[in-house]
């Protein structure tokens, strides 16, 4: 059986998104959620490609949790997370995004 695959880039929909450096803030992470449909998204395809663009440099884990967090916690581990997500990113991003899995795993509340 053949997988379905998407790609997403994690800034779309984002006002000034050519401008920003910092993607932050849980509220922005769920907006993105709900504006990129991404649970429907996880429900129809057997992995996701997350393009974070060359302008980003730092993701909070604000932004990371209201995103994925539930997602994450869904999961219930980093490896069967990462199956389903890939990211497209820097390395300095991946480690942001590693922080943020950990943070969602050990129900860490990072500020708003």
């Amino acid at each position: 059986m053949k997988k379905s695959k998407c790609r997403i880039n994690i800034t779309d929909n984002i006002k000034n998104r050519d401008s920003i450096i910092v993607i932050s803030g849980r509220n922005l992470g769920k907006e993105q959620r709900k504006r990129l449909k991404l649970d429907e998204l996880v429900a129809k395809n057997d992995t996701i490609e997350v393009i974070i663009p060359d302008n980003i440099y730092s993701m909070s884990s604000s932004f990371f949790l209201g995103m994925f967090g539930d997602i994450v916690r869904n999961c219930k581990t980093k490896e069967k997370f990462l199956e389903k997500f890939i990211f497209i990113c820097s390395e300095s991003l991946k480690n942001n995004i590693n922080d943020g899995i950990n943070d969602a795993l050990n129900d860490v509340e990072a500020m708003e």
